[in-house]
């Protein structure tokens, strides 16, 4: 079911609720429009039954991306929605706007800033290469500019994501040695979350929520790299005035 992540209340007087579906709340790819909005009714009852007074936008105020791999990030503006856009990265201050990020493996991450403003980013081992996460932190500091706290959603771990030496090595001398890491059957794996911490502690960033789901391991998760599903689910996130 659908669970909150994160309540964080803005030194602006917004609160942002970061939250995550799981397999249970449907499939959130967009490739299927009319199952990714049942999937979107489903997690927002989730939501509402586990929080007694939550309010979920409805689903016309919900913006998703056609992601890449990249690391473009795109602003929802009022009295608009992004639809399937390019982009590795949403971002906005408009209330109620729901920003999404799909992942099967990947790792989403959400940015808060205290002026009333958020982030989320879709981030696999190519956008971690060219800059997602910063390209989207500097877009929402030049914009809205203000301390930012990220947090993070289940992704594969390294117990599961085994990786080529001569292409483990590439990130360690990128990132350094926290990067590597050992499966649970001993063979090379990469870290994403520990360039993922690289990445934030060079931005400035405090890490304020970090789950410790591992997407391969946890059946509550699609895992691409475990069956090579197209379904996915999703990050999502949206700020509300006090």
């Amino acid at each position: 079911m659908a669970r909150v992540l994160a309540e964080r209340h803005l030194a602006s007087g917004h609160t942002a609720w970061v939250a995550m579906s799981e397999i249970t709340d449907g499939d959130m790819a967009i490739n299927d429009l009319k199952t990714r909005e049942k999937s979107i009714q489903e997690a927002s009852l989730s939501l509402v039954e586990h929080n007694a007074g939550l309010v979920v936008p409805t689903s016309q105020h919900w913006s998703f991306l056609t992601q890449v791999h990249g690391s473009k990030n795109i602003e929802v503006k009022e009295n608009g929605s992004v639809l399937g856009l390019e982009g590795d990265a949403l971002f906005t201050a408009q209330e109620r706007k729901v920003l999404t990020i799909q992942v099967a493996d990947c790792v989403p991450i959400a940015l808060t800033s205290n002026c009333g403003a958020i982030a989320l980013i879709h981030a696999g081992w190519r956008g971690l290469l060219n800059g997602v996460i910063e390209n989207a932190s500097k877009a929402l500091q030049k914009e809205f500019p203000g301390d930012q706290l990220a947090v993070v959603g289940p992704h594969i771990g390294a117990c599961c994501y085994e990786y080529g030496r001569k292409d483990l090595d590439s990130f360690i001398e990128m990132f350094g040695t926290s990067v590597a890491g050992a499966t649970n059957s001993s063979a090379d794996s990469l870290d994403l979350m520990a360039i993922v911490r690289v990445i934030l502690e060079k931005r400035g960033i405090e890490l304020a929520y970090k789950d410790g789901s591992c997407t391969s391991c946890d059946s509550n998760f699609w895992s691409y790299r475990s069956s090579g599903t197209q379904k996915r689910q999703s990050l999502f996130a949206w700020i509300e005035k006090n």
